[in-house]
């Protein structure tokens, strides 16, 4: 009795990808959705959708023509698997097990990028002076937006913070928005010693070369310039990583959806990121 044709290519592919037998469909789907670089999975889904069609091919040629050639079904998914994978931008790990798969098929090797760790620490502000962290967040280009704040004492300590819902925005222009809401807070409680901390480079840019910003704001930003001449102010720019307590405030906007709230209390979901900023923990941007 002749072994049929799916157990061939099956076999096949378990042989390529070290992997055990295949015997329903959630068996296929757990395995192209397994560990793996973007490339691998790319492979694997490639892979097992051309065995399922070239199974079908060869059942109907067995049964109409009588013809039942293994090798040529298998050199035919190869090289459609080497077509597609030359195709797409999908990289591979440094590792030789990817190495392996991509070159059987013939695909050009891809490695990853490094990247490059830089440590990030949230630092604090001297004596006397208020330290301000903003953000933004938004959901689309534009899209609804909010933006938020946390201002910190001299040692850490928490003074307060503010999260606010501004409708549909660009990401640009409500970065602005964050400053702009921090300064008139300053103004009310009148702080004459602030350093201003954003993740957005440009809003650094503008301060110091006192470049326009967008129409819609001009107004408001140039009341925000005023003060600042006023008082002693610096600001400095912050990855990410260290600004993760103004990122969770900004997201905090999408749920109250007020206009402005302020909290007078550190909310409980800022308890870890404001702690590693107290004690001043470590953390890495990759670049």
């Amino acid at each position: 009795m002749k072994t049929p044709i799916k157990h061939y290519i099956w076999s096949w592919v378990r042989q390529i990808f070290l992997t055990s037998h295949f015997s329903n469909k959630d068996d296929l789907l757990s395995f192209i959705k397994s560990d793996g670089s973007p490339l691998v999975k790319l492979i694997k889904l490639v892979v097992i959708t051309f065995s399922i069609w070239i199974i079908w091919r060869m059942r109907n040629y067995a049964r109409f023509q009588n013809k039942i050639d293994v090798s040529r079904a298998i050199s035919i998914i190869k090289d459609l698997t080497c077509l597609v994978g030359n195709s797409s931008q999908a990289s591979m790990k440094n590792d030789m097990l990817d190495f392996n798969v991509i070159k059987f098929f013939g695909i050009d090797t891809r490695t990853s990028k490094f990247l490059h760790p830089l440590l990030v620490r949230w630092e604090f502000p001297s004596p006397g002076c208020v330290k301000i962290n903003t953000d933004e967040a938004s959901r689309g280009y534009p899209g609804l937006a909010t933006c938020g704040g946390i201002f910190h004492g001299s040692m850490g300590e928490f003074i307060g913070a503010f999260s606010t819902f501004l409708e549909v925005q660009t990401a640009m222009v409500v970065e602005f928005y964050g400053v702009i809401h921090a300064m008139e807070e300053t103004q009310k409680i009148g702080l004459t010693n602030v350093w201003f901390e954003c993740d957005f480079a440009l809003v650094c840019v503008v301060f110091t070369t006192m470049t326009n910003v967008p129409w819609i704001i001009r107004n408001w930003w140039n009341t925000c310039l005023n003060y600042c001449e006023k008082i002693k102010f610096r600001v400095t720019h912050i990855f990410r990583e260290g600004n993760a307590c103004a990122d969770k405030l900004a997201n905090l906007g999408f749920i109250h959806r007020e206009s402005f709230r302020w909290y007078n209390r550190l909310p409980s979901s800022l308890f870890l990121e404001f702690f590693m900023n107290r004690y001043s923990l470590p953390m890495y941007h990759f670049c």
